[in-house]
């Protein structure tokens, strides 16, 4: 009788234990709050094509571009909606995106509303947090400095709120080409704050971002929780910035050198594509599933994403394929699905190449090994099923936009380039003329001044003798 009342005694402290952690456990996840994903979308810079001198390379190496045609001209191009329909570009600073009621005017709705379905068929939750930042696209260091405290000040007033609302942030930067650099000068401006002010980014994406010794040691601040380095042997702008005296171009991958290591959050992907079109033109074949039937009568195909095809939609005026596997969805709306449980397997490194298989609806992960021709297979995932790549592409193109072409674009460049030049020279001549008039002024005055100095040497001043009293 005694064992009995003291098992269950035992067990009624047990239980009593039991429903108390999970009080606890639960008390501390209302403490804590839902997970809001933040996303913010950060673009390249404008092309430096065509204002591709030799006085302006130089400008754009010493960074002194403040007082040139190309810091003019990019800012009226920067503030003209025309440029805001081909990709996630909206104006200046931190906005939200309305991807709930997409438009012809700006790409970032259709653009983000592909992103956020996609993210949802990997498994993600619903998120109606979508920012885009908009900064001056402008080709140089210290602005971008500038510019990513900018966006560190207004983002750490989005997390803010979010807190105020008993919610828990989480932040995704998603940022491409010079934009990446943007972002992880990001890194740069956190050492500055306090602990007050700071916070942390879950995940950073860099798409084509040209990597630069100069700043590519800032992807071990602590800010940064976990970064996906993107790029593509097609890319060949992602290569060609040349403008710093300490190095020749710029690298497609994050490479170790002494006092820098890769950090372990630091994940680098090659993407490629591979897909198949009939080799005759005319034939009704069937796609296959079998591959000795599809390789007798399809070609294969390496359609390994160029730099525009990272980042705009298909009808940009830029080099986007109209037969890239893709079309005309860029690279970005895709990035839920790719890195979906790619920390899941112990045998997935942090170097590696994905290849999309869009015909065959999976992607194939290798680890990447310098000189090796042929890489072993890690593990082979699904991507998105066809029907649902067909729906994708089929809501894109209605907001496709009816009055944007070639002509217009080269139209809007030069003019701004003719506008920021006019007012370029009136200004010179204005500090010109201005220069001459203090000159004039200056000797003038000079004048005025010798005039009354002047000394009549014909009349010799008398002498006389005095006393030392007198």
């Amino acid at each position: 009788m005694k064992k009995n009342v003291i098992v269950q005694i035992l067990m009624l402290f047990l239980y009593c234990n039991v429903a108390t952690s999970l009080v606890a456990k639960s008390s501390s996840k209302e403490k804590a709050g839902k997970d809001v994903w933040v996303t913010v979308f950060v673009h390249g810079s404008f092309s430096l094509k065509p204002h591709l001198t030799l006085s302006n390379a130089m400008n754009v190496i010493f960074d002194r571009i403040q007082d040139s045609v190309y810091y003019r001209s990019t800012e009226i191009n920067r503030r003209d909606p025309f440029f805001y329909k081909n990709q996630v570009m909206m104006d200046f600073g931190l906005h939200k995106i309305d991807f709930q009621h997409p438009n012809k005017e700006q790409a970032a709705r259709i653009i983000t509303a592909s992103y956020d379905r996609i993210s949802q068929y990997a498994g993600n939750a619903p998120s109606d947090e979508y920012y885009a930042f908009g900064w001056s696209g402008l080709v140089s260091h210290k602005l971008r400095y500038l510019e990513a405290g900018i966006l560190y000040q207004q983002l750490s007033e989005v997390v803010k709120n979010i807190k105020k609302q008993g919610k828990n942030p989480k932040v995704r930067i998603i940022s491409y080409s010079h934009g990446g650099n943007l972002s992880i000068q990001l890194g740069a401006v956190h050492v500055t704050k306090t602990p007050a002010e700071q916070f942390s980014i879950d995940e950073l994406y860099l798409l084509g971002t040209p990597i630069q010794i100069e700043t590519d040691y800032l992807i071990n601040s602590p800010l940064f929780k976990r970064i996906y380095n993107f790029y593509s042997k097609a890319d060949s702008i992602q290569k060609l910035d040349f403008f710093s005296f300490k190095r020749f171009f710029s690298n497609r991958k994050f490479t170790e050198r002494k006092n820098f290591q890769l950090p372990e959050k630091l994940t680098q992907i090659r993407l490629e594509i591979i897909d198949y079109t009939p080799k005759d033109i005319n034939s009704t074949i069937p796609f296959p599933r079998d591959e000795k039937i599809l390789r007798k009568h399809f070609k294969k195909c390496h359609y390994d994403p160029g730099h525009f095809e990272l980042w705009f939609m298909g009808w940009t005026i830029l080099s986007y394929r109209k037969n890239f596997p893709l079309n005309p969805l860029p690279i970005i709306d895709f990035l839920p699905i790719i890195v979906e449980d790619l920390h899941n397997n112990p045998d997935i490194s942090n170097d590696l190449i994905i290849k999309l298989l869009p015909y065959k609806e999976t992607m194939e992960i290798y680890n990447y090994k310098k000189f090796v021709h042929h890489q072993h297979l890690v593990t082979e995932k699904p991507f998105l099923p066809k029907n649902l790549m067909e729906d994708l592409a089929t809501t894109a193109l209605r907001y496709e936009p009816t009055n944007y072409n070639l002509e217009t674009y080269n139209r809007k460049m030069y003019d701004a380039i003719a506008i920021a030049q006019f007012e370029y020279n009136q200004l010179h001549r204005l500090k010109v003329s201005e220069f001459k008039k203090i000159k004039r002024d200056k000797e003038n005055k000079k004048d005025m001044n010798q005039g009354r100095n002047v000394v009549n040497l014909q009349k010799k001043k008398k002498h006389t003798k005095q006393g030392f009293l007198s």
